[in-house]
């Protein structure tokens, strides 16, 4: 009998996973800015956008291509202006630590473009030691308020 708890209480302990749950921690909101400057750098300074590409997460380019993208982002300095500042609305960050870790991140922007603002929001991820985005949204009036 006694053998058989054994045996249970080593597969209990060996099926649990440890896991360390952080939500909102500044220094994680940090590091996801750090991201999104970097995205609003390149896209002010209109350079390649090979260069924006690499912020972006191989599975963000599985839903739309580069190409479409590279339109898209076109078409927006084109109808809305160039980005002139971006403010932070809202942010949530959780970090999982342990043996099924991840890391996930949500931003969202007030933009201030050429002729009117856009709202922005932004989903990332940790890919191996580096975050990506992996979901871009962009919201904006159809009649802007005058």
């Amino acid at each position: 009998m006694k053998k058989y708890i054994v045996i249970l209480i080593t597969f209990v302990l060996v099926s649990c996973s440890y896991n360390k749950i952080y939500e909102d921690r500044e220094s994680d909101k940090q590091d996801a800015q750090k991201i999104i400057n970097k995205f609003y750098f390149l896209i002010q300074q209109n350079n390649d956008k090979k260069e924006v590409f690499r912020l972006f997460s191989k599975r963000f380019f599985q839903e739309v291509e580069k190409e479409r993208f590279e339109q898209i982002l076109n078409k927006t300095d084109s109808d809305f202006g160039k980005v002139k500042d971006y403010e932070l609305t809202n942010s949530w960050t959780q970090i999982i630590e342990g043996s099924n870790p991840i890391s996930k991140y949500e931003l969202s922007y007030v933009v201030t473009r050429d002729s009117t603002q856009t709202k922005e929001y932004f989903r990332l991820q940790k890919e191996k030691d580096s975050i990506k985005i992996i979901s871009y949204r962009l919201d904006f009036d159809i009649i802007p308020k005058k």
